[in-house]
């Protein structure tokens, strides 16, 4: 079996707390955990580690990420991507590997293997609208 990514703490410079809630966009070089709410975008070259009671509403590119809590938006990491037991992941994953243990939730789109870094990832196609028509026509 794969090594699963550590989540010590000493690997997150970056915490955001269980009780704070952030909106904005983080961009960074090392780790950051996520205990409470996020929502925006994050763009690091180290780990996001998002733990049970974590909730992000974002876009995340990293090298790597580990989820135990909830994830609702896309994500693209360079190395790995991991879906604990009790992790929920809502939206895309890209990835050059992904490990989803037994009791995950994963709705969404996957792109997994060496090669899949290169490729941006696909957006979902958009609906098609009805045709509008004047008020009164066709009576």
């Amino acid at each position: 079996m794969a090594e699963s990514m550590s989540t010590k703490n000493d690997d997150f410079a970056t915490v955001i707390g269980p009780d704070a809630q952030f909106k904005g966009e983080l961009t960074f070089q090392g780790g950051v955990r996520i205990d409470g709410q996020f929502d925006g975008a994050i763009t690091t070259s180290g780990k996001v580690f998002v733990s049970k009671g974590g909730h992000l509403k974002a876009e995340v590119k990293a090298a790597s990420v580990a989820l135990e809590g909830k994830l609702e938006g896309n994500l693209t990491a360079q190395e790995r991507v991991e879906l604990r037991a009790s992790g929920q992941m809502h939206g895309d994953v890209k990835a050059a590997k992904l490990l989803v243990v037994e009791g995950a939730t994963f709705i969404g789109h996957c792109e997994v293997g060496p090669d899949v870094k290169s490729k941006p990832v696909a957006a979902a196609p958009a609906k098609e609208q009805p045709a509008m028509r004047p008020v009164g026509a066709g009576k």
